[in-house]
């Protein structure tokens, strides 16, 4: 009976500790400002149910589509709250509408440069899939930027995708916010104190040297890395770490720090950012994006 209770409760720590080296190991607790959400009223129609989508958010893209020069923004109509920094991220697991907008003269022969649509993707329910395409909404907007974006979005007609239909028509309001700011102080090119806490952690956990992990956590975890799962744990850890990672710059506030960092994920070279926190005196990596 002792002996189950003692396997049963190393199991149970085993599987914290995976949990928490999985979170330093880039894999949850997504952290970020919350966005500016402007105002929004109006209806969405996703196959025949009424679906709320109450907050906006607006935010400028690399380039234009028709010419790269064109400014460009996406509007993103969301049935949940979005991080600043989270608001350029592909996927997200709720309803939403994203348009893809930019002022371009390709349409008016030389006449003032008008806002278009020039992209459209939608998801009709929680966990559902992205639809791309599609019938593109008129705009009657009020204000075109830079710093705000206000008018009425709306489809005059519902929009038939195989089994799927929906339709639109939104009011709203937005200040335009930047998925890229930088928090607090600019970090020196090799991101300070952050970007050294996180090279050490890739370092550690590619070499696999379990002395080396254990002094990049907290105390109350090390004797845990000594059990005979964590070699299975391990070569996870391994697989969904980045390697050859360099340090591009970042900023911190202190308390959080956004890294810039160019690595290679899945056997690909890849741009993105890295957020840490600091936690009991160390800098504690808590999501990326690449």
């Amino acid at each position: 009976m002792v002996e189950a209770t003692t396997t049963a409760a190393r199991t149970s720590n085993s599987r914290q500790l995976a949990a928490f080296l999985v979170l330093l190991a880039v894999l949850a607790l997504p952290l970020g400002l919350q966005a500016d959400e402007g105002k929004v009223e109006g209806t969405f129609t996703a196959n025949g149910e009424a679906v709320s989508l109450p907050h906006v958010y607006v935010y400028p893209l690399e380039e234009g589509f028709y010419d790269e020069s064109d400014p460009a923004w996406q509007i993103i109509f969301a049935a949940e709250p979005i991080a600043e920094r989270d608001l350029d991220d592909f996927f997200h697991d709720f309803p939403y509408v994203k348009l893809k907008i930019t002022k371009t003269s390709e349409f008016s022969d030389g006449a003032e440069a008008k806002l278009e649509v020039y992209g459209q993707d939608v998801q009709l329910s929680q966990n559902g899939s992205n639809i791309s395409g599609g019938t593109y909404p008129e705009l009657e907007l009020e204000s075109e930027g830079p710093d705000r974006f206000a008018g009425r979005v709306f489809m005059a007609e519902a929009h038939e995708f195989f089994d799927d239909s929906w339709q639109y028509d939104f009011t709203f309001s937005a200040e335009v916010s930047d998925p890229n700011a930088p928090i607090g102080e600019a970090l020196p090119a090799d991101g300070g104190e952050p970007g050294k806490a996180y090279v050490k952690w890739v370092e550690a956990i590619q070499s696999g040297d379990v002395k080396k992990i254990k002094k990049l956590v907290p105390k109350e975890y090390q004797s845990e890395l000594d059990s005979p799962d964590f070699k299975e744990q391990l070569e996870f850890l391994q697989a969904m770490t980045p390697t050859k990672v360099t340090i591009l710059g970042g900023s911190s506030d202190g308390e959080t720090a956004i890294l810039k960092v160019r690595a290679t994920v899945m056997d690909e070279e890849s741009e993105g950012e890295v957020t840490l926190i600091k936690d009991s005196g160390f800098w504690r990596a808590t999501e990326s994006s690449f």
